[in-house]
């Protein structure tokens, strides 16, 4: 399973870099992505990409530094304290191209053949497992 996961991180970072994204920056804009409002605090990024808030923090200033400048920081209205980050309309358009270049990525990891073994042997083992 890890030299599967291992394989597919590798060629999500191979397929990324030509968007000037790693996959942790790409799960980043994802997630701003997803929210109502394609905003979000430092703090529920942190939480929801179960990270450091020094990663956070260092992710959001690269991101805010490319040349698309994909995100833009804020401070909240309800709390002044709160650094907050929006997906730009340029970010989104960014995004949705390097989303349907890891999909494709995706769609093939998970279609191979030998991801389909390990798959079965892993039902298998539960199946047996539960049996006992």
């Amino acid at each position: 399973m890890k030299h599967f996961e291992n394989d597919v991180q590798n060629k999500l970072e191979k397929a990324l870099i030509k968007y000037d994204l790693s996959p942790v920056e790409f799960s980043f804009l994802h997630y701003l992505y997803d929210q109502y409002d394609s905003q979000a605090s430092l703090l529920e990024i942190k939480e929801s990409l179960h990270l450091s808030a020094a990663a956070v923090s260092r992710l959001a200033v690269r991101l805010e530094n490319k040349n698309c400048r994909p995100i833009i920081r804020y401070h909240s209205d309800d709390n002044q304290k709160a650094v907050c980050l929006k997906i730009t309309t340029s970010g989104i358009e960014h995004f949705k191209i390097a989303q349907k270049v890891a999909n494709e990525v995706l769609d093939e990891a998970f279609a191979n053949a030998d991801f389909q073994d390990l798959r079965d042997m892993i039902l298998n083992t539960n199946i047996k497992l539960n049996k006992q």
